[in-house]
């Protein structure tokens, strides 16, 4: 799919991921936080700040449990955007489904999108029943052709599952299990500038071989940076705004939306591994 058109300034684009919008309204577990809310305040803030985005990307775990009600609700969010949206799946959500049902009107589920000098690609790093990541054999090869077929143009991927280590062991276990075959492909083509991911609940910047690394907060509950066992921090909901240059270069920064109501429990529901379990 192409949207090209004439460019003279940055792309500008937004990052929201790990929505966890449930089949009802109300809060996702026991956290006190609504995630509809959530959700509704980022995109305001969305609109106010950013005014009209040329794409936003939705990076995985739209919702909490996979349900045609859940989907359905989130396209009633996402339809009066006035904004394309482009969505992949997360290990929260089933991407058959995802797809039937929320992937109409602004809002697509396509793998590969070029706009003007930018090519973006969609990867999907679900293991169905599992909460960490895997890149199959159809989705690397896919990967390695449209990388093939747009060597001139700057590539931005995008998936769910982080593609390295951020230093905290429980999340680390449920990241991408097959990060050196993702490499493998990305270092065959210099123009890939950059690699955006979810799940991490939390802000991450590294570069690889001169590729920016982004992983970036959720729009709902946060995770605690660094820690042996899953945390929740206290810091609001947030999504990643990112200008991209015709020339490869990427600004971007994580814009917090802190005048949302979120965390009200103590730690001791927030060192649960029974909410561990199900917020992974």
């Amino acid at each position: 799919m192409s949207l090209n058109g004439p460019f003279a300034r940055p792309q500008r684009i937004v990052q929201i991921t790990d929505l966890h919008l449930c089949e009802q309204p109300g809060d996702i577990m026991d956290s006190g936080l609504n995630t509809d809310h959530s959700l509704r305040q980022v995109l305001d803030r969305i609109r106010r700040r950013e005014k009209t985005p040329d794409l936003m990307l939705v990076t995985g775990d739209l919702v909490h449990t996979p349900a045609p009600t859940a989907y359905r609700r989130l396209r009633a969010l996402f339809n009066p955007l006035p904004w394309p949206v482009q969505c992949l799946p997360g290990n929260h959500d089933e991407p058959q489904m995802m797809e039937d049902v929320l992937c109409r009107d602004n809002i697509s589920c396509r793998k590969a999108v070029s706009r003007g000098e930018w090519l973006f690609v969609n990867l999907c790093s679900v293991v169905e029943g599992q909460p960490h990541g895997l890149l199959a054999e159809g989705e690397l090869a896919f990967l390695d052709e449209v990388l093939t077929r747009h060597p001139a143009r700057n590539a931005l991927i995008s998936l769910h599952h982080p593609v390295v280590f951020i230093g905290s062991p429980w999340i680390d276990a449920i990241s991408l299990h097959n990060t050196e075959a993702f490499f493998e492909v990305v270092d065959r083509h210099p123009q890939v500038r950059g690699v955006l991911f979810g799940h991490v609940h939390q802000r991450v910047e590294q570069v690889r071989n001169g590729v920016r690394l982004m992983g970036t907060p959720s729009t709902c509950v946060q995770f605690t940076p660094r820690t042996q066992k899953f945390k929740l921090d206290r810091l609001p909901p947030a999504y990643r705004r990112l200008e991209l240059h015709a020339n490869g270069h990427i600004d971007t920064e994580v814009v917090q939306v802190p005048d949302t109501p979120h965390l009200k429990h103590p730690p001791t529901w927030r060192e649960s591994p029974e909410n561990r379990a199900s917020m992974a």
